[in-house]
């Protein structure tokens, strides 16, 4: 019981890096000694000390013979900071009780190996812990298993499956309840990314407006890289990271984008797959896309998309009215893509309807 009790505490410590701690993993810690909790940390990003660390820095002396509670397994390399094993077995440390470990092949094993050698008592819980910490670090583990970044697909959907009206119209299918938990789920993701026809039709700026809440990177999505030279993203982009992403992209539409600030990325036959693994390697590993029924079609058609977040509106707007995806039909219901690990929360009068994303049969 003391051990789940410590461990739930540090799975809300690691919390407090989400949104800031990327390309890095979210990662909490506590140390206890004698029933007392000696020493709290959390990740706060590349450079910045990591969870263990911050915890040994408020144990001081009081880190030897304490436990050691920790979502992810302590690293075991010289990074922009030192190893973390080493650090805990100099602290003198008793026993590490860790929730799972850490896939990325610079630690991979290490950091529990390491601490084993330094004659620490480790529990790794898998079994009971696991399934919970690969959640919170669903990117991290996405982007060490793929190459490539988790992309949530998020949008406003009418009953009938609608995005818009027949007439273009989207404003407003959601609620503002609705539309607010929009801004909060861009201020946690790496990225936004949209395709050009919204550019056209919206003009976005892609931004976080809440009191409290850092902008995302924003990425467009495009065949030749010829955007708006009047688009609010583009007016931004020295401010705010733009990227685009195009296929091919003619010299004058490069000498724009560079001009403005955005960072042009040609893909060529790679596609949408290759722009995605450009984007990880760039340490966007967390993906919002917003894209209307174009591009999440393509994506869907690809099978890039890993979750799914709609907001269903108590609404019919009726034929005509473009679909939520614009992707090829499948033949039988038994193709068909599913969700799993649903969730449904209403959000005023919508309802959030969540999810995991697989082709069944696949």
């Amino acid at each position: 019981m003391d051990d789940d009790r410590y461990m739930e505490q540090a799975f809300a410590l690691a919390e407090r890096g989400r949104g800031i701690a990327h390309p890095n993993p979210l990662v909490g810690a506590v140390l206890v000694r004698d029933g007392e909790v000696v020493g709290r940390g959390w990740h706060l990003g590349p450079g910045e000390p990591h969870a263990e660390a911050m915890a040994l820095a408020e144990a001081g002396e009081r880190a030897t013979g304490a436990t050691l509670y920790c979502t992810l397994e302590p690293c075991s390399h010289q990074g922009q900071t030192p190893p973390c094993a080493d650090a805990l077995v100099a602290a003198g440390i008793r026993r590490a009780v860790v929730a799972l470990s850490d896939p990325n092949p610079l630690v991979d094993g290490r950091g529990l190996a390491r601490l084993r050698e330094g004659s620490v008592n480790v529990d790794l819980q898998d079994e009971r812990w696991g399934a919970r910490a690969r959640k919170q670090n669903a990117p991290f583990l996405k982007y060490h298993a793929s190459g490539l970044p988790l992309v949530t697909y998020k949008a406003a959907v009418t009953l009938d499956g609608k995005v818009a009206a027949a007439g273009g119209d989207a404003r407003w299918i959601s609620c503002l309840d609705s539309r607010r938990a929009v801004h909060q789920l861009r201020a946690t993701a790496d990225a936004v990314m949209v395709g050009a026809g919204t550019l056209r039709r919206d003009d976005p700026e892609l931004t976080v407006r809440l009191s409290e809440g850092r902008d995302p990177a924003r990425v467009i999505v495009t065949h030749r890289g010829q955007l708006p030279v009047g688009a609010r993203v583009l007016a931004t982009a020295h401010q705010t990271r733009t990227i685009v992403l195009a296929e091919r992209a003619d010299a004058a539409a490069g000498r724009i984008l560079e001009a403005r600030g955005a960072e042009l990325i040609e893909v060529g036959e790679g596609g949408l797959r290759a722009g995605l693994a450009a984007l990880g390697e760039r340490g966007l590993l967390d993906i919002l896309c917003e894209g209307g029924p174009t591009l999440a079609g393509a994506l869907l058609a690809e099978g890039l998309i890993d979750r799914v977040l709609l907001f269903v509106a108590p609404l019919f707007v009726g034929r005509g009215a473009p679909d939520l995806f614009a992707a090829p039909a499948v033949g039988a219901v038994a193709d068909a893509w599913r969700l799993h690990d649903v969730e449904w929360r209403p959000v005023c009068d919508d309802l959030l309807l969540s999810g995991s994303l697989t082709k069944d049969g696949a």
